[in-house]
């Protein structure tokens, strides 16, 4: 995401959002039309199914399983500035969970099974 563009926090949340987004839409192996589609018409992105798989593969490695501790500590950052935004923000991306995994009109037991992890990660987070 473009820093110069929206100041270097929101660039960090907007790539922990694309990263979000990215792993459930990934979730049952493939990314359909509609999901990116979805993508592009509320996020203000301008992908296609291919260029959205080439940010995948770019960044696969980094939206794995360490990306967890790296989103737990931005949104723990966020809870110090502001304890309500922190649980809104988390609460939006469980909304999106919810959303991304039944855009294609198919819903997959991986996706269900990421957006459910996802979430218990965000639970984890808020409700402690």
């Amino acid at each position: 995401m473009d820093k110069e563009k929206f100041g270097e926090m929101g660039a960090f949340y907007e790539n922990d959002l694309l990263s979000m987004i990215l792993r459930v839409i990934v979730a049952d192996g493939k990314i359909s039309e509609k999901e990116v589609e979805y993508l592009n018409r509320n996020f203000a992105f301008d992908y296609t199914v291919e260029s959205l798989a080439e940010v995948y593969d770019n960044c696969r490695a980094a939206i794995g399983e360490s990306f967890d501790e790296k989103f737990k500590n931005g949104v723990e950052c966020m809870k110090n500035i502001n304890v309500k935004l922190a649980a809104l923000y988390t609460e939006m991306l469980g909304i999106i969970c919810d959303i991304l995994i039944a855009s294609d009109g198919e819903i997959s037991p991986n996706e269900i099974q990421e957006a459910q992890r996802i979430k218990s990660l965000l639970c984890d987070m808020t409700c402690a």
